[in-house]
């Protein structure tokens, strides 16, 4: 079975979606939330924040399946 470009370019799209990391200003201006609600979802454990370096980023696309219920 051959693998066609059309394959690996299609391949290299789910890859490229898995993770879009983002500040929490950021994450507010994604879903058009004020940086209080962001820290509110961290707060109550709705969405997790990892530490890279000194600054706490969180991938966009897990809040949107995780808190919103979006399906990738």
């Amino acid at each position: 079975m051959a693998v066609t470009n059309d394959d690996i370019m299609n391949e290299l799209r789910a890859v490229k979606q898995q993770h879009v990391w983002k500040r929490a200003e950021n994450v507010a201006k994604h879903f058009d939330v004020s940086l209080g609600t962001v820290k509110s979802w961290k707060r109550r454990g709705l969405i997790t924040g990892y530490k890279h370096d000194k600054i706490v980023i969180y991938d966009v696309l897990v809040i949107e399946r995780d808190l919103f219920q979006v399906e990738n």
